[in-house]
């Protein structure tokens, strides 16, 4: 029920290291695929933290499930009755009263689900974040050891056979997992998307800078 959005992990392969095209014998050792979601949300502290989400957050989602399905309920009559609007108009220059009743309905009712799902959302992409700084190193580590140097996505590629060794997902979860053995579930007041980045980013730029600068 959760709403999937997109993170900054979708960025972290684009700082992989790519293949020279020349000379013409320059070729890759070898093609791997990763799945960013799939290697983060396959880990075990993923998945207890999301498990701890269902629990602490257990009566703030049985609120939005209810009331999803209230909504739904509501809404249906208001589809009807927008698409029969629709059909019969004969100007479609002039939107139908109904059409635009249930559009506004429709809107507001997507704005009311997305607060009620907002702190189970959060956590997750609060959980994401504390795996997510570990991707590189543990996507480098899995690329050395299956002998890969150039990494696609899923969506980069026609098709790929489920169990081919090039995809090295699991190789990707198996090193985050040696890197991260717990995360917490809840985010911390006033935790917003991508502070747990900056964080990183900002103690690793400082411990690189030289000393007596």
């Amino acid at each position: 029920m959760f709403s999937k959005t997109k993170t900054f992990f979708a960025g972290l392969l684009l700082a992989l290291p790519m293949v020279a095209t020349t000379p013409a014998h320059a070729q890759a050792r070898g093609v791997g695929v990763i799945s960013v979601d799939g290697a983060i949300q396959a880990t075990t502290a993923y998945q207890a933290a999301v498990g701890q989400i269902q629990s602490t957050y257990a009566t703030q989602i049985q609120q939005a499930q209810a009331r999803a399905v209230a909504l739904q309920t509501e809404l249906q009559p208001l589809q009807t009755a927008a698409q029969a609007a629709q059909a019969a108009n004969t100007n479609p220059q002039v939107t139908p009263p109904a059409v635009t009743t249930f559009v506004q309905r429709q809107q507001a009712a997507e704005q009311e689900l997305a607060t009620l799902n907002r702190p189970m959302v959060l956590a997750r992409q609060y959980i994401r974040e504390q795996i997510g700084i570990h991707f590189n190193d543990a996507m480098t580590a899995a690329m050395t050891a299956s002998n890969v140097d150039l990494v696609l996505s899923p969506e980069a590629i026609t098709s790929i056979a489920p169990n081919s060794p090039a995809n090295i997902t699991a190789a990707v979860t198996a090193q985050l997992n040696t890197r991260v053995a717990s995360v917490q579930a809840i985010p911390p007041a006033g935790w917003n998307p991508g502070d747990t980045l900056r964080a990183a980013q900002a103690a690793e730029q400082s411990t690189a800078q030289p000393e007596g600068r």
